[in-house]
């Protein structure tokens, strides 16, 4: 059956509106080069959403070019609030905002995620109705709750895939489990994945289509982004890159297998190095900084050498997927470019020469917080025409 004049305009409608969500404010002219419309059709198109209030257009910043500076859109946002949730391995945190995403209130609390998926989701739902309480914010303005999980989640069955992963969270599903403490919508994911739109949407990858996210912390996992959306591959299972056979017969992995690239490029690893080395240092590796360290040349060659580990396993992933950028978050990322540099010289050596020469290799901007913030970023996107409960 042949397309519609309207069935068209309304696949550009949600091309646009889409395109926001992902990267805002934006110009038209951006709008244009992002969806592949014409600047024409662009124009028309966000006519008849700023009529209908579902966009809003902000006046341009000082502009120091010829020409009258272009205005920016962003989504227009209902009234209510959002919830973000960050399962880390060894924490939960959690925070309030306005559907705006201006944050009124946060909460953390130490953890091990892993032992007991009951115990985590108490804790954060405990959490989460305790800022409610602080800002007074009644739960029915709460539109959307977004949670991150450190694991693959069956995108058919909500359920978490692997009981290796996350040993004590096998066969729950998530959502349900929060919906019953909670109520109202939720919404699951990976949290690297949350972490790369964050990155995509405010933060080092802002207008990069083709990016990866790596959280390199007491696991090792990928978000990415590509075309400019989140890829979470045909089963919810992409980006588990920490599982990546590196050396034959290696330390043990909880997954099971042996050698695996998280068992030897950790947080929980480098610290374990740093003591071996005569580096006794008095925080736990919870607390870990490494940018407080690094000045050390030991301490550097470790990051550095842990840096080469990840980066062997980034390179077969640029060689496949040919990013723009790779983005390196999680606690390990605090390390700086002693960490960088260890990626870079892998990918110099093994990533095809066409692609090692272009990619960008660049610390996170938003740091621990962007699986929460890419919580948060989603809530807003998904809770468009959500009804306030």
């Amino acid at each position: 059956m042949p397309t519609t004049s309207n069935q068209r305009i309304e696949r550009s409608r949600r091309a646009i509106l889409d395109a926001l969500n992902q990267s805002f404010p934006a110009t038209r002219q951006e709008l244009s080069r992002r969806t592949g419309l014409a600047p024409s059709t662009v124009a028309g198109i966000v006519r008849d959403l700023l009529a209908n209030e579902m966009v809003q257009e902000h006046e341009a910043a000082d502009h120091a070019g010829r020409g009258r500076p272009s205005s920016r859109l962003s989504p227009r946002r209902l009234p209510g609030y959002l919830v973000g949730i960050d399962f880390g391995h060894r924490h939960v945190s959690v925070a309030l905002a306005s559907t705006a995403q201006e944050i009124v209130a946060e909460g953390r609390v130490t953890l091990d995620v892993d032992a007991s998926a009951s115990n985590a989701l108490d804790r954060a739902a405990v959490l989460v109705i305790d800022l409610l309480d602080r800002a007074r914010v009644p739960a029915g303005s709460v539109r959307r709750t977004v949670a991150g999980i450190p694991g693959p989640i069956n995108q058919a069955t909500g359920k978490i895939q692997s009981a290796t992963i996350l040993a004590g969270w096998a066969g729950i599903r998530p959502r349900q489990e929060l919906v019953a403490r909670l109520g109202g919508e939720v919404v699951i994911a990976n949290d690297a994945e949350l972490a790369a739109l964050a990155e995509h949407t405010h933060g080092a990858g802002r207008n990069v289509s083709d990016l990866v996210y790596v959280k390199a912390s007491h696991g090792i996992g990928a978000g990415l982004i590509l075309a400019g959306r989140r890829y979470a591959g045909a089963y919810g299972a992409s980006g588990e890159i920490g599982h990546t056979l590196v050396q034959e017969g290696g330390t043990q992995c909880r997954c099971g297998q042996r050698g695996c690239l998280e068992s030897v490029v950790s947080i929980a690893e480098v610290w374990r190095q740093l003591i071996a080395a005569g580096l006794p240092p008095s925080e736990r590796p919870d607390d870990l900084f490494l940018d407080a360290l690094v000045h050390n040349p030991v301490v550097a060659r470790i990051v550095t050498d842990a840096g080469r580990q990840l980066g062997r396993v980034l390179s077969d992933l640029c060689n496949a997927l040919d990013p723009a950028m790779i983005i390196i978050g999680g606690e390990l990322a605090t390390a700086g470019e002693p960490l960088l540099e260890g990626v870079r010289e892998s990918l110099r050596r093994f990533a095809q020469p066409a692609i090692s020469d272009r990619v960008q290799i660049r610390s996170s901007t938003l740091g621990p917080r962007a699986a929460l913030i890419g919580a948060l970023t989603l809530a807003a996107t998904t809770a468009e025409a959500a009804p306030a409960r």
